[in-house]
């Protein structure tokens, strides 16, 4: 029997990973659980900034699966950073192998070509010193090394969802380095425009660009599926949905006579916020969009109406029906409720670990949104933006998604959703 006391927190990552590795050869069971969710919950960035060395360090290991998943969950959630890291040449050819076999790889297909075209001419040695943009010095039997090299990782791209743009410029050069039939098929794909059923793999995840300062493609995904109401690992092929930047705060100002302008009549929206405090990503979705209306006693929707929402409000709207339905009820302060089942807010943690983000749906569909000149409102108090600041209360939707009450906005941006 061992026994003993260890600090982890006294540690940096790389020692704490020895110490998975001696758990693992003493199967001290308990001790690889207990490293393995220290790793995963403190030591996020180190383990962010070293998915080589973890992943060929623990991938032989049978006790540090729960690492290992996490590792290869986080690439397939933000590639590039991985991808681009100087030491993923080195990385293990079994464990790239298991990366092309996910479906849930949120990268363009173009994008990982070129990446295992890198990674292949670091592994084979004879090829090092070698210029993959100029291929016109390459021979005969550099190809062939190139080709063992990438046997059987090629296969498992997903040519046919490669434009023949893209095809033509990026795998024609390095087209001995396919398998005959292959090749084939793609060319027939490409130029024939022949539905080819053999050889086929199914596509991947669809990777969504998004211009933002705040999210990335994974989040993207995340809100795609709670506004279908699925869950948040649904894969999302087929359709097709945009999310067009309409306001950034640092770029378009914190003023909500801006955002107004921005944002108005642009239909379903979602706002994302980065708290000054503590980077937590919060936000919301406007299934309706914001249609904010002129208050004065001239506009019909405004304050002649307004004034009258205790007496009158109500009835006009039950009488006429979807005008009201839409819009809501009015009252005697500068806006009125906006009715709708489907908005929802949201926090996303730090945005870095997918398991930790919640979702708070309305409750009281009456008080869904409210449209002022004041503020970006949603309920009562769950989510209220006030230029640069906002407040956060639980009131008409599920459940709080932040432990204070008020906060900073560092950063905020307003995206226009709809599906091509």
């Amino acid at each position: 029997m061992y026994t003993g006391i260890i600090d982890l927190r006294k540690h940096v990552g790389s020692d704490i990973l020895e110490l998975l590795v001696a758990s693992d050869e003493l199967l001290t069971e308990e001790l690889i659980n207990y490293v393995q969710k220290y790793l995963i919950e403190n030591q996020t960035e180190w383990l962010q900034d070293n998915f080589v060395k973890v992943l060929n360090t623990t991938y032989q290991l049978e006790g540090c699966k729960q690492l290992q998943d996490y590792c290869l969950e986080s690439i397939c959630e933000d590639p590039e950073p991985f991808f681009n890291s100087s030491l993923f040449p080195t990385l293990e050819k079994n464990i790239l192998l298991e990366l092309l076999k996910r479906d849930d790889l949120l990268i363009d297909e173009i994008e990982l070509w070129n990446y295992l075209i890198k990674w292949g001419i670091v592994q084979t040695s004879e090829l090092r010193e070698k210029n993959s943009n100029d291929l016109s010095k390459w021979n005969e039997k550099d190809f062939l090394n190139l080709k063992n090299t990438l046997n059987p990782l090629i296969s498992h791209i997903r040519f046919f969802d490669i434009p023949s743009k893209d095809f033509h410029s990026k795998i024609w050069p390095f087209k001995t380095v396919l398998p005959v039939a292959l090749f084939e098929d793609i060319v027939s794909f490409h130029l024939a425009d022949n539905k080819i059923e053999k050889n086929m793999v199914s596509p991947r995840q669809r990777k969504i660009d998004i211009d933002s300062m705040i999210i990335k493609p994974k989040h993207v995904s995340i809100f795609i599926n709670w506004i279908q109401k699925k869950d948040v690992n649904a894969r999302i092929l087929k359709d097709n949905y945009n999310f067009n930047l309409i306001h950034r705060g640092s770029r378009d100002g914190f003023d909500i006579n801006t955002m107004i302008n921005k944002c108005n009549g642009q239909k379903a929206c979602i706002l994302v916020i980065k708290i000054k405090e503590n980077g937590i990503i919060i936000g919301g979705y406007n299934p309706l969009g914001w249609n904010y209306r002129p208050y004065n006693n001239k506009n019909r929707y405004g304050r002649r109406y307004g004034g009258y929402g205790g007496r009158y409000g109500g009835g006009y709207r039950r009488r006429y029906g979807r005008p009201y339905g839409i819009y809501g009820s009015l009252n005697n302060s500068q806006g009125y409720w906006v009715q709708t089942t489907e908005s929802f807010i949201f926090s996303l943690d730090d945005g870095k670990d997918s398991k930790k983000v919640k979702i708070s749906r309305v409750i009281n569909n009456n008080y869904a949104i409210y449209e002022s000149n004041n503020s970006l409102n949603f309920g009562n108090s769950d989510l209220v933006i006030n230029g640069n600041s906002g407040t956060c209360k639980q009131s008409n939707y599920e459940s709080s998604i932040l432990d204070v009450n008020s906060f900073s906005i560092e950063e905020m941006e307003i995206f226009k959703y709809f599906k091509l």
